[in-house]
């Protein structure tokens, strides 16, 4: 499976205010399309309410057996009882690309492709826009190339919005933090911008997809709210009243020969600070997994697996557990968001410290986006490797970082930001 196999969606996105695609390319994967909203929810902020307008929206799909596709932004946590004791963190300033924290929709038309087949079928729908989306995906016509319509100089790269010096200073405070004891490990993420014509979304979703090749890429377009993300973590994935959770930490990059790219790999297998960092999350996960469990059923399927993607090798882990009975989607968010991978440990502390280093919200980055399937099931990834493109003004928002701790090199923390902006920023051109 190939995104490229395609027929290109800009139609359909120029067409429908919502549309969403969440693909994946390995053989085992599975893909969905969506178009359209019957009802949707929307929350432009934290708000005290917001959480709870989620749950019912969910709870109401699962009772209807219907499907829900949205994202939840990092910047939620500001109104989530994030620990036992009901504290709340302080709020982050806002995000400066003004992205909605939260928006779900139920779509009019779902579409899916099953494991290792290009064969769409009709999952929910009926009616002349069923008839128009799989008329437009099975028409010889659909694989056509949409013509090149956007303004070269209407395009700017991505660029960091700290200097290297910036970035080291904040690495200082980190380590400075970690020295005093205040946490043991924290994700430092460093945003970046740029701009692109409103028009080119499909077309730099089509760039990223393709190089990157990664298991939870997402096209979603809310009206002029587009993130396109090629994404390899997996936040929370139920599968009945099993809950799956696989974080990530430990990156390097491919190498140019395959002797090269054993060895980069054979490192980051054997790193002791890669295996230290991720250790500290996946102890994390287990505890957060733990306040929704039954009773001794949190376990780790996988330590220090290495997976391999387009561009770089990572060392990703998997724990599970066996849901209490009664729980519901509000409660395991209380429990597990946002993902730990993506704050360090311990969470809150690390998380105060993100609010007060970084100086900008992060919205929908480090995030969650998915679906919430019929059956109740659901599979949300973390919004890493994204672009967040406003189809009304053009800009680009991303953000690149990685775990910090006391055996972290500022410079090499600052070299593997700028590996992961890499790939992003070859999609950003006319």
């Amino acid at each position: 499976m190939n995104v490229r196999e395609l027929p290109p969606l800009q139609p359909l996105c120029d067409r429908h205010k919502h549309v969403v695609l969440l693909w994946d390319e390995r053989i085992e994967g599975r893909a969905l399309l969506g178009v359209g909203a019957k009802r949707s929810l929307l929350v432009a902020s934290p708000t005290p309410g917001g959480w709870d307008s989620w749950n019912a929206f969910v709870e109401e799909t699962q009772r209807r057996e219907t499907w829900a596709f949205g994202w939840l932004g990092y910047d939620l946590h500001e109104s989530l009882d994030l620990a036992e004791s009901h504290e709340r963190l302080p709020a982050s300033p806002p995000h400066p690309g003004g992205w909605p924290l939260m928006c779900w929709w139920e779509p009019e038309v779902v579409v899916e492709w099953a494991a290792g087949s290009m064969t769409p079928h009709l999952a929910t729908g009926e009616g002349a826009l069923a008839q128009e989306v799989m008329q437009f995906l099975t028409s010889p016509r659909a694989a056509e190339q949409v013509a090149d319509r956007t303004d070269a100089e209407a395009w700017h790269p991505l660029e960091p919005c700290w200097s290297e010096e910036a970035y080291t200073s904040k690495f200082r405070q980190v380590q400075d933090a970690l020295q005093r004891g205040d946490i043991y490990e924290m994700n430092l993420c460093m945003p970046w911008s740029g701009c692109a014509p409103g028009e080119a979304s499909w077309s730099i979703f089509e760039r990223l997809a393709s190089h990157t090749r990664a298991p939870h890429t997402a096209y979603v377009q809310s009206g002029p709210w587009r993130t396109m993300c090629a994404s390899p973590e997996r936040f929370l994935a139920k599968r009945g009243r099993t809950l799956h959770s696989q974080p990530i930490k430990g990156t390097v990059k491919r190498g140019q020969t395959p002797e090269e790219d054993d060895a980069l790999k054979y490192a980051l297998a054997t790193s002791e600070k890669e295996q230290a960092e991720n250790v500290m999350i996946v102890d994390l996960v287990r505890n957060d997994l733990s306040r929704v469990a039954a009773a001794d059923s949190v376990c780790v399927d996988e330590l220090f697996g290495i997976h391999t993607f387009s561009t770089v090798h990572q060392m990703i882990s998997s724990v599970s557990c066996t849901l209490a009975e009664g729980v519901t989607p509000l409660d395991i968010m209380q429990a597990t968001f946002p993902m730990g991978s993506m704050t360090g440990a311990p969470k809150l502390s690390a998380m105060r410290h993100i609010a007060a280093m970084e100086e900008a919200g992060r919205g929908v980055y480090s995030g969650a986006l998915g679906y919430v399937a019929p059956n109740g099931d659901w599979d949300l990834n973390v919004v890493i490797r994204s672009l967040m493109h406003h189809g009304e003004t053009g800009r680009v928002d991303a953000t690149f970082g990685g775990a910090i701790t006391l055996l972290a090199d500022a410079q090499e923390e600052y070299q593997e930001c700028l590996l992961k902006a890499e790939a992003l920023r070859q999609c950003l051109v006319p």
